[in-house]
């Protein structure tokens, strides 16, 4: 069976910076022969954590009425999940926090209930890829810590980031185009097993 890699789009642009990242990697994966997928939240309903504590108990969210069970049908089942977002205040967003804030139960499954989701075969990957119009590398910092606390409760390994700051640079063409290459070699490491 072949590598699958699932790219998830936060940005409510769907054709943007950081939505060039994502297909980036996505295609430096499918050249590889892996099966892609992207989904875009901007186009799909998710609420917000109501914090119910339902999780707690039975390691599974207890809202039903959303689109968040496309996501968790897919996060046991690939290999690869590359999360991108555009920053915005300095942390991902509102559209992917809210979808990182019902992944709660997968934490209450690893820390609480203690289990493995992926004992005796390769933890999945996790990636990163994240746009910023400010030219400070410090604006990706919250992002990486919230995206790399998202993995660790899903027990993927978080194996980078990729990211392209100051797109507000009326000369960005070039670093654009030297970080989509980088973006294409990432897609095509995630899967290597």
């Amino acid at each position: 069976m072949g590598v699958s890699v699932l790219g998830i789009l936060g940005s409510p642009r769907l054709e943007g910076n950081t939505a060039d990242l994502l297909e980036a990697v996505l295609s430096g994966a499918r050249e590889t022969g892996a099966e892609v997928e992207r989904l875009d939240l901007a186009r799909m309903k998710i609420d917000p954590c109501i914090e119910c504590r339902r999780c707690d108990v039975q390691a599974e969210c207890a809202v039903k009425i959303d689109d968040m069970k496309e996501i968790y049908s897919r996060v046991r089942n690939v290999d690869a999940i590359v999360m991108a977002s555009p920053i915005f205040f300095m942390g991902v967003t509102a559209q992917m926090k809210a979808m990182i804030d019902r992944c709660q139960s997968y934490w209450v499954e690893r820390f609480v209930l203690g289990r493995r989701a992926y004992e005796g075969r390769q933890r999945p990957k996790g990636l990163f890829v994240a746009c910023a119009g400010s030219p400070k590398e410090l604006v990706f910092d919250p992002s990486r810590h919230i995206v790399r606390a998202f993995f660790a409760a899903i027990d993927y390994e978080y194996v980078g980031d990729v990211l392209l700051g100051f797109t507000d640079d009326p000369g960005i063409a070039p670093r654009k185009a030297a970080v989509l290459e980088k973006a294409r070699e990432a897609g095509a490491a995630l899967t290597k097993r």
